[in-house]
């Protein structure tokens, strides 16, 4: 018995239309309904992380990141970055060490002036830039972990997700078109609450492999003090 499975995003989509009776069982879907469900999929697919989903899309080694000595100091991220980061420098005895991510709040409190050897903290700006805090007087020899984007489907082809969420996504597509496709109220209210059922069990199912960093902060303007004066 073969354990592959091979559920496209056609498969997806049919199972989508049929329930919002668009087509019956055995019929063809047409492109242009295709279409308007792949455009619903991509979406739906998309923006799940909006909801607390976290999808196993992860680098599989870090990836080394260029950075600029300016004022700050910034890194920029590769073109298929989505989040996640664990971003990283190699020390002096060639270990790698993680660079602490602060929020906005705290970043707007740093001397953006300040060098140093090897930066301790960083800032992801709304245009997905990463400032480094200190500005790094050397080559600090950086790598980013990240989740990845996920890429535009096919329609031939299995969704970029795992293959057990893809029976919830034919909920969530259909939810997404019933409007568009005229669906009785009744019929909408049945595929809207399954839907949400079927969502918050995959996201409770998922697992977030996304890093997970603590840091003190006290509000003492001698922040960062020494991890011995704790």
């Amino acid at each position: 018995m073969s354990t592959t499975w091979t559920q496209t995003t056609l498969d997806v989509i049919r199972g989508a239309l049929q329930l919002c009776q668009a087509v019956g069982v055995g019929e063809n879907v047409s492109s242009e309904d295709a279409d308007l469900c792949m455009t619903a999929l991509d979406g739906v697919i998309k923006e799940l992380p909006s909801h607390g989903f976290a999808w196993p899309q992860l680098t599989s080694a870090p990836v080394a990141v260029t950075w600029s000595g300016g004022t700050p100091s910034v890194v920029t991220p590769p073109t298929d970055y989505f989040g996640n980061p664990t971003l990283k420098y190699r020390d002096a005895s060639t270990q790698m060490v993680e660079i602490v991510r602060v929020p906005k709040a705290y970043w707007e409190t740093l001397d953006t002036t300040k060098t140093a050897t090897y930066p301790q903290f960083y800032y992801v700006a709304p245009d997905l830039s990463f400032n480094l805090w200190p500005t790094p007087t050397q080559n600090p020899n950086l790598t980013l972990s990240y989740q990845k984007i996920i890429p535009d489907l096919v329609l031939t082809a299995a969704p970029s997700i795992q293959q057990q969420y893809l029976n919830t996504l034919q909920y969530l597509v259909a939810d997404e078109v019933s409007l568009k496709f005229g669906v009785p109220q009744d019929v909408r209210a049945e595929i809207a609450a399954r839907a949400g059922v079927k969502k918050n069990m995959m996201i409770q199912w998922a697992t977030d492999l996304g890093p997970i960093s603590f840091m003190v902060i006290d509000g003492s303007p001698n922040y960062p003090r020494s991890p011995l004066e704790w």
